[in-house]
């Protein structure tokens, strides 16, 4: 027959109260520890809160995106080739819609984003200011942002996506009279669903602030360089590490490695 073992969360002594200020150092350290590790929970939920869809991906992740590409020609000088060659430098995925007066499609949802590249040659302005020769002139002429981002919404509806985004590339020079179906259509985009982020390219205060209230100032992605794609930093691995989520990461590893070689269990040899 076997005896019930009595479990015990200690080793018995004979004199407790000479370990009793070691007990008291332990409970300091271990809620020391806990606060701290408490401390950097929170600095990575802030840093998560923090973190700005203007310096997303263009296309969010987890979605079937649609870019619009805004070819009228007030848009000749606005960066459109730094942000048609920083989508194709990724590996996105997105289809391709431009627009002026009336919009067409270009590539279908779910093409390889450096197919872009062949396109980008149109987008490049010349030494003497200009852009060179390209199939769409002949529709290029006032801005129906409506036009656009309505075609982008079809495209996805004919491909069947219940998770989409529309990316617009626009300088938002639309006309007043423009103003309320463009309104109708992003709410009819948004009411489906479809995720909508605007990369501007340098509008007018004016123009910037209207879009703002159709759109939400969230939506806007940081403007593209005018010289260069990225700045030195940016293309270097200190631009692109999530520092904060390194050193939040660090800390609580070394929390985690002081709680283990601080508190841990004392082994005693039979």
């Amino acid at each position: 027959m076997m005896l019930p073992i009595e479990l015990r969360r200690g080793i018995p002594a004979s004199e407790p109260a000479r370990f009793r200020r070691a007990e008291q150092r332990t409970t300091i350290v271990r809620v020391g520890l806990t606060a701290a590790m408490c401390a950097v929970l929170a600095l990575a939920f802030f840093v998560a809160r923090s973190q700005d869809v203007r310096h997303a991906p263009l296309v969010p992740s987890g979605t079937t995106g649609m870019l619009v590409l805004d070819l009228s020609a007030s848009v000749s000088e606005g960066g459109l080739d730094a942000t048609v060659e920083k989508l194709s430098s990724t590996d996105e995925k997105t289809g391709l819609v431009v627009f002026s007066d009336g919009a067409y499609e270009l590539l279908p949802p779910g093409s390889p984003s450096r197919e872009l590249s062949s396109l980008l040659r149109y987008f490049k302005v010349r030494a003497d200011g200009t852009l060179p020769r390209n199939p769409w002139e002949e529709f290029r002429g006032g801005t129906r942002i409506s036009a656009g981002m309505e075609f982008a919404r079809q495209v996805l509806h004919r491909e069947g996506v219940s998770r989409g985004s529309i990316v617009l590339v626009s300088d938002l020079e639309i006309d007043p009279d423009e103003i309320a179906r463009l309104s109708e259509v992003l709410a009819l985009i948004k009411s489906e669903g479809f995720e909508v982020r605007v990369v501007p390219l340098f509008p007018t205060e004016e123009k910037r602030a209207l879009v703002e209230q159709l759109v939400g100032a969230n939506a806007f992605v940081r403007e593209p360089e005018q010289q260069e794609l990225r700045t030195p930093e940016e293309r270097s691995f200190v631009g692109l590490a999530p520092w904060l989520f390194v050193v939040a990461g660090a800390l609580l590893m070394l929390n985690l490695a002081a709680n283990e070689n601080i508190l841990a269990r004392l082994e005693v040899r039979r």
